[in-house]
């Protein structure tokens, strides 16, 4: 089917925390919620402005004539790629004049249905090599936009995703005396970087729009990773993404979806990412936040998140746990590398891990402490040994009230039982209440089931059929998503997240229902109420707090049973751990290669039909 004009013009404004599905946006804004939404933009405007710093290295703030040349390339160079779609879009309808006129300016009109195929495929070739080198030009936070596209398989051609890929973390680094000059002054006074780092690597583990990450090693032998922000990068990213607002206001009545509002959003968040200071406590936030249950209790983290070390941060670096392991969106390569090729059972086995763990981790975070990673993109997701996932770069977090996120507790619920009954009209009638208490809004002419299209589209089996006559193609015509009229800002990070776990299902061809995943979470929640559980859990997400009775008994040389019995939970995992290895170096010894090499290939294959068994349940 033909790539229609609305697809690429969501291509050209979707982003990291605002795609057509993570981010439920009105077809149209009415005067009321234009104004609200002017409103909305100007006070994260006047919000914790920073002043600019003094020019480092070779950056230096934009001027006023450099903004507007961004402005203008921008405009010129996108708009063409989305002229050149809506031509061929429209070219069976035009009168043979304008035809002529048409393939005179060089835009190939086709003549057959196969024509039209060939067509395309050279549209998508010419616009993904355009749309590539104007965000590599331009960087900032257009780098955003192109990082989405290329996690959105699902949705835009394998031109785009493909060309786009390399701007997960592969952009120009600032140069090494660059880095070292910022580390200097940021953390050190001045000092030399040696007085910190026994070891520095110049060569950055991968470089974003606002920062770049390097490896050291500190004076006592920690590795660790050390986030350095680009001089003078915030002008920049906050005179792009005004540009961004201005081009979805002035193309709103053209665009499927109203970006305005969402990006009102992302300007908000933005002052979040130029923080490192609050990047450093929202971290140890989200790791409190997996590391307990919805019902509050603590457990093992679902998720590893790198913890700031204790005194190196600043607003501009942050010294952090080292991760070892490959991003998400290079495992394929890994994988390829090992031999492991898509579709076997290692990989299947994988992809399970993987999902059955950023489920967990963002059913505590939504459900449970409210807080939420607002930025989970593939590039900030890491795979380490056993497919143990890491979430890292807490630049991007949201709160979402305990109001909100019991209703997001029933909404999952509602949803799982549509799904084990196959829909009624009283739960048509549960879904608009919900989706009214949420603050989201239909066009007046939207079917009685928009509501509850909406909730599985968000939180449903993504190939189970949609009542009303609904698609769950999120830019169909069809899509629930074209009914809405407005939306609570709060959707489009708790939006990026579903796009994101569903996304993976799909690149394995799982079938993978939140709703049903999330049910023991969202009842747990819901059974806390208001005041039931201990939550939020910030105190101390690293080590137990301290009460004043141990406190009492420590200084009176006692010691208590708690801390005895914690002590030996902490010990037998550890030996387990011990005697697990062991055992498997003594069998490489012990056993002959070929019966070691049957026996995983067995064990991997009842692994696997275990998981897809307990995955369907």
């Amino acid at each position: 089917r033909p790539w229609s004009s609305a697809m690429i013009l969501a291509l050209a404004l979707s982003q990291p925390s605002s795609s057509a599905l993570s981010s439920p946006p009105s077809g149209r804004i009415g005067p009321h919620s234009a104004r609200r939404a002017s409103a909305q933009c100007m006070a994260a405007g006047s919000v914790g402005v920073q002043p600019e710093p003094l020019p480092l290295g070779d950056e230096a703030p934009l001027t006023p004539a450099a903004r507007v040349k961004r402005a203008l390339t921008f405009w010129g160079r996108v708009v063409p790629i989305l002229g050149a779609y809506k031509v061929v879009e429209v070219a069976a309808d035009l009168p043979a004049p304008l035809r002529f006129a048409v393939g005179l300016s060089g835009v190939r009109i086709p003549e057959t249905e196969t024509e039209s195929g060939e067509v395309y495929e050279e549209l998508h070739e010419w616009g993904s090599q355009r749309l590539e080198s104007t965000i590599q030009e331009l960087k900032g936070f257009y780098v955003k936009t192109g990082q989405v596209i290329s996690t959105r398989v699902d949705l835009f051609p394998e031109q785009y995703t493909s060309r786009l890929a390399s701007l997960q973390d592969s952009l120009d680094p600032m140069p090494a005396a660059v880095v070292r000059e910022v580390i200097e002054r940021e953390l050190l006074q001045g000092e030399p970087i040696s007085s910190l780092f026994a070891s520095f690597d110049d060569e950055p583990l991968g470089a974003a729009s606002i920062a770049q990450v390097h490896g050291a090693t500190l004076l006592d032998g920690r590795r660790v990773a050390v986030k350095v922000q680009r001089p003078n990068c915030e002008p920049k990213l906050k005179g792009d993404i005004s540009n961004l607002k201005r081009f979805a206001k002035a193309l709103g009545k053209a665009l499927p979806v109203d970006y305005y509002t969402v990006f009102c959003e992302l300007e908000r968040a933005l002052y979040g990412e130029l923080d490192f200071l609050q990047e450093a406590q929202s971290a140890l936030k989200v790791h409190a936040s997996v590391s307990h249950t919805a019902g509050g209790k603590p457990a093992e983290p679902a998720v590893a998140v790198p913890l700031p070390v204790p005194g190196l941060a600043s607003r501009r670096v942050l010294v952090m746990d080292f991760i070892p392991g490959t991003p998400l969106n290079k495992m394929a390569a890994v994988l390829e590398e090992r031999g492991i090729k898509p579709g076997s059972p290692e990989s299947e086995l994988a992809g399970r891990r993987i999902l059955a763990q950023l489920t967990e981790a963002f059913g505590r975070m939504m459900l449970g402490a409210g807080f939420i990673h607002g930025d989970p993109h593939p590039g900030n997701i890491f795979l380490m040994e056993g497919a143990r996932v890491a979430l890292i770069d807490c630049g991007q977090v949201k709160q979402i009230s305990t109001d909100f996120r019991l209703k997001l507790a029933q909404a999952v619920l509602s949803v799982d039982e549509w799904q084990q009954t196959g829909g009624s009209p009283e739960l048509v009638q549960r879904a608009k209440e919900s989706m009214a208490e949420f603050g989201v809004t239909f066009v007046d002419d939207a079917p009685d089931e928009a509501a509850a299209a909406l909730a599985l589209l968000l939180f449903g089996d993504p190939d189970a059929p949609m009542p009303g006559g609904f698609s769950n193609a999120e830019l169909s015509p069809d899509s629930p998503i074209k009914a809405i009229a407005s939306f609570p800002q709060e959707l489009v990070l708790l939006g990026r997240a579903t796009i994101l776990i569903k996304g993976i299902a799909k690149r394995l061809g799982v079938r993978w229902s939140l709703a049903a995943k999330w049910k023991p979470a969202a009842e747990a929640a819901l059974e806390c109420g208001v005041d039931g559980c201990t939550m939020p859990v910030w105190s101390s997400p690293v080590q137990p707090a301290v009460t004043p009775a141990a406190s009492a008994a420590r200084a009176a040389g006692r010691t208590r049973f708690a801390e005895v019995a914690s002590s030996l939970s902490a010990a037998g995992k550890l030996l387990g751990s011990w005697a697990i290895g062991r055992s498997g170096a003594a069998a490489r010894y012990v056993v002959p290669e070929p019966i070691r090499a049957r026996a995983k290939k067995v064990a991997l294959r009842v692994a696997t039909r275990v998981a897809r068994a307990r995955d369907t349940a």
